[in-house]
């Protein structure tokens, strides 16, 4: 299969939705405090299935299985290398919440202790769903990509009728083998990601009609559950059929603007959606230090005293997502060069 030239707009969308995480976490978090319920529950329009929908678009790139394991361990040793810091960090703030067997449960992305940085353990989830999506959707496509060339578009419309139908009955509380309504609904998405990539949306008209379509199964499915914006929060966790065109404002949003963007390489945006694992990692250490900032702002007016905090996030977040960067470019590059000048030596004697 001929390889893709690397679309820079996915990038930038990666960045903005990496930034709309920033946001949730700083209106969910400390902002609970002080926010009314329906902004913090609006602030999700952007959440975590449009990082699903891009991952799923991103591996028309990649279309491997092997790389995309590959892919999954060096997400993992960057884990393992924020971990280092985040370890440093509650032994020095916070030292009677740490207990040294907890290291072997969060290399694995398992908390067993609540702490003070509360948000890592709260947001980690995310991780081991992408990582059970992945995999379980990548084996999917390669398998339809070898033995169904002919008839690829009905068989993945076949499949994502058989996801959509588990997805359905496990949002009534039951779980269908192994597959639970989480696992089922970003399947779907990925899978959509993956196959709307080779399609766009041509024009902003062809985009409201779409929208338009999906708000109205969007009221009709609200007004039958009887839910208002004060329960986006309820049915995320776990995702209930509700969920699924709530989503799709971003989702189809995304997919049309992945077409209409005109992005450059050197783009700051593409940088953070790039660097996107360093700044979810960075995010949950800032989100969580922010509860001791809030207090101390002087402003009395809510959305004064949010602008604040999620500034302030950005801030630390891009700071310490930056520094976590940096620094691990630099140790593996000077590990390369270590492990190139021992065989070098080996070679030699």
């Amino acid at each position: 299969m001929q390889k893709k030239e690397r679309n820079y707009s996915i990038d930038f969308l990666r960045g903005i939705a990496s930034l709309c995480i920033i946001l949730i976490h700083t209106a969910w978090w400390s902002g609970t405090s002080y926010l009314p319920a329906e902004f913090s529950n609006a602030t999700l329009l952007i959440d975590v299935p449009v990082f699903i929908f891009i991952s799923g678009m991103s591996f028309n790139y990649v279309n491997s299985i092997v790389k995309n394991l590959k892919s999954l361990l060096l997400q993992w040793k960057k884990w393992i290398y924020f971990l280092i810091f985040y370890t440093l960090i509650l032994i020095t703030f916070f030292y009677e919440q740490f207990h040294i067997s907890d290291i072997f449960s969060w290399i694995v992305y398992v908390f067993p202790h609540s702490n003070n940085i509360e948000v890592v353990s709260g947001s980690i989830w995310f991780m081991m769903m992408y990582i059970e999506v992945t995999i379980i959707c990548s084996i999917i496509i390669c398998i339809v990509n070898k033995y169904c060339k002919k008839e690829r578009k009905k068989t993945f419309s076949i499949i994502m009728g058989i996801i959509l139908f588990i997805f359905l009955y496990c949002s009534t509380n039951n779980n269908f083998l192994f597959i639970n309504s989480t696992l089922s609904f970003y399947s779907l998405i990925y899978l959509l990601g993956y196959i709307l990539y080779n399609y766009k949306i041509k024009n902003f008209k062809d985009l409201f009609k779409l929208e338009l379509i999906n708000f109205l199964v969007l009221l009709v499915t609200f007004y039958s559950f009887k839910l208002g914006i004060k329960n986006i929060q309820g049915i995320k966790f776990p995702p209930s059929l509700a969920y699924l065109p709530f989503s799709m404002i971003s989702i189809i949003l995304f997919w049309y603007l992945k077409d209409h963007l005109n992005i450059k390489r050197n783009n700051k945006i593409v940088y953070i959606g790039k660097n996107a694992i360093f700044y979810y990692f960075a995010q949950g250490v800032s989100s969580s230090f922010i509860y001791y900032v809030y207090p101390f702002i002087p402003f009395n007016n809510i959305a004064l005293k949010f602008i604040c905090m999620l500034i302030c996030n950005i801030i630390c977040t891009t700071i310490g997502a930056i520094f976590l960067d940096k620094t691990y470019c630099f140790f593996n590059k000077k590990i390369k060069i270590t492990f190139e000048n021992i065989k070098f030596i080996e070679k030699h004697k």
